[in-house]
């Protein structure tokens, strides 16, 4: 992971310090005067983003959930391209030299995935221009964009869908769907976070969750630390491929619970079964509008057609980013919601 030199960032690896971050936090990555007309944005407009994007000779933008704005000089928003502030090369420079310290050509093989982790679990991500080699990217030059996701856990929306998870004191193998940017990674957080720490109120133990982070986006680790709160009794393996880091965490962990983000390939089936035939549950998520999109992929119409699928939980961001549409108890099961459950829960 890429080293940050110019800021003390031991404190984001403190729980506590993690749980009261704010926007003045995250714009340290920033140079000075990006940062300064980022700290003028409205302050309901500050809480709500989760993305600042900028585009060489492109306006600035801020996107909230299916929201988007350009910003001005000011930091305030507007809607015309002509009155919003114009990114140009030189921002772009600045803010790779920040957030990389001036290491970025150190960091070229880093980048081949076309974002880096930052503390507090942010990511940076980056398009330019692509050096193929064999087929394979193999370098990222000449940046063009920049996506700084701010990462956001939030505590307490799984709550209304915890018990539907579970049966006796069986954790159900369960698969979140939903659509690009609604919040399905964040809902998986927050699930293997809760079913990690357990709750003995209602008897729901602790159970030993084996988590692969291959976009290091799930636990936000930094230099192999986990920036966000994934629970007591969890085993993150971070950066490795879902295969192998699966199959390295049945060997080596004795996990109850294999969780990953993003699987829908036929290989991905076949893991899946192998995890279940180890007698291990799964917690995983895929791409997909609802069930009739989810089956047109080959490995999830796989995974759900034989019946693996316990629990199928279905997103949107109609109401917000992470809206519950649907609990269903497997494909053919019946619906366990009796209504759409609209984001929640204490923004960390």
């Amino acid at each position: 992971m890429v080293t940050i030199k110019q800021y003390d960032w031991d404190g984001f690896k403190n729980k506590a310090q993690m749980e009261t971050e704010t926007w003045e936090t995250i714009l340290q990555f920033f140079p000075n005067d990006l940062r300064q007309i980022l700290m003028r944005i409205p302050s309901h407009l500050q809480e709500k983003a989760i993305e600042i994007r900028l585009r060489i000779n492109q306006p600035m933008e801020i996107n909230v959930n299916q929201n988007s704005t350009f910003i001005n000089q000011d930091g305030v928003p507007v809607l015309e391209r002509s009155q919003a502030i114009v990114t140009s090369p030189e921002m772009i420079q600045k803010l790779l030299h920040s957030i990389t310290a001036g290491s970025w050509y150190a960091l070229e093989e880093e980048l081949i995935q076309g974002y880096l982790t930052l503390p507090g679990g942010h990511r940076v991500g980056f398009t330019g221009h692509a050096l193929q080699e064999n087929g394979k990217i193999r370098l990222i030059r000449n940046i063009g964009s920049i996506n700084f996701r701010i990462a956001k856990a939030l505590k307490g929306i799984a709550g209304p869908i915890l018990p539907l998870l579970w049966k006796e004191q069986h954790f159900l193998k369960t698969l979140i769907i939903s659509p690009p940017a609604a919040g399905k990674t964040t809902l998986l957080r927050e699930i293997i976070r809760a079913i990690s720490l357990g709750d003995p109120s209602v008897k729901r133990p602790g159970l030993h969750v084996g988590l692969v982070d291959e976009r290091s986006e799930i636990a936000g680790s930094f230099q192999g630390v986990a920036q966000l709160d994934i629970g007591p009794r969890t085993d993150l393996l971070d950066g490795a491929p879902k295969k192998e880091g699966i199959y390295l965490l049945l060997r080596a962990m004795n996990p109850d619970v294999i969780a990953t983000d993003e699987i829908g390939t036929e290989e991905d089936a076949i893991v899946i079964e192998d995890v279940m035939n180890a007698g291990v549950g799964f917690l995983v998520t895929a791409h997909a509008r609802n069930i009739t999109e989810a089956i047109m992929r080959p490995g999830l119409k796989r995974i759900l057609e034989t019946g693996a699928v316990e629990r199928l939980i279905t997103l949107s961001n109609r109401l917000g980013n992470g809206t519950i549409e649907s609990v269903k108890a497997g494909m053919n099961g019946p619906e366990l919601l009796n209504k759409t459950i609209a984001p929640g829960g204490s923004d960390d």
